[in-house]
This record gives C-alpha cells, structure tokens and sequence, in this order.
C-alpha cells in the first residue's frame, strides 16, 4: 500500500475538514507529524506532542488553546498506531494536489535502515 493510501485510510476524514485546499493541506501537515510520532516509543510520545502544540503556539500568534488540537492529534496517533503500527518510516514530505474537483495526495516517505 502507498503512503497516501495509508494516509487516507487514517486520516482522510481530518484532512476532509478543511474547507479549502490550503486548510487541507495544513491537516494533511498535522497527520504527518501525528504519524511521525506514532512511529516513536509510546513513551516519548507525550513529549513529542507536547513539543509540536508549543511551535504550533509560537507560530500561530494569539492561538492560546489547543485542547481541540491536542484532541484531534491524540486520535490521529490512535488511529495510526491501530491501522499501521507495524509501518514505521516516517513521511518527510506530503502534500494535496487539486485534480479538478478532486484532489490527491502525494506523500514521501523514507525506509530507516538497520542499526541505523
């Protein structure tokens, strides 16, 4: 299965909540790192998340809540670990692309070698 089938599979319906192609491409952006941080250790998780809601803040001025945010990250991970916890690459780049009234998703992402 490609990368952006996987994505779509896990996290298509946040993706679909974005009510233009630049807001979906920002949801697209935050299931890739909830993704990413699904492949961590369960227990660096927390921090992880708590890192990424920090940048969020400091590059959304005015944005002091992120409960929703947070919520919405939790069940992506959730989603991910269930789906395809036995896939660990992590994806390095994704983004929408409009195809007429639709759109697709093209996703990269890397195979992390043995030992390293």
């Amino acid at each position: 299965m490609k990368t952006s089938e996987m994505i779509i599979a896990f996290a298509g319906d946040f993706i679909e909540t974005g009510n233009s192609m630049e807001q979906r491409q920002s949801c697209l952006n935050a299931a890739c790192t909830a993704w990413n941080i699904a492949n961590l250790p369960k227990h660096q998780r927390r921090r992880a998340l708590q890192r990424y809601l920090q940048r969020y803040r400091e590059e959304n001025q005015g944005v002091e809540d992120v409960v929703f945010l947070r919520k919405d990250m939790e069940q992506l991970i959730k989603q991910k670990t269930k789906k395809f916890g036995q896939v660990e690459k992590p994806i390095v780049h994704a983004e929408i692309r409009e195809d007429g009234a639709r759109y697709s998703i093209f996703a990269v992402s890397v195979r992390m070698e043995e030992g390293g």
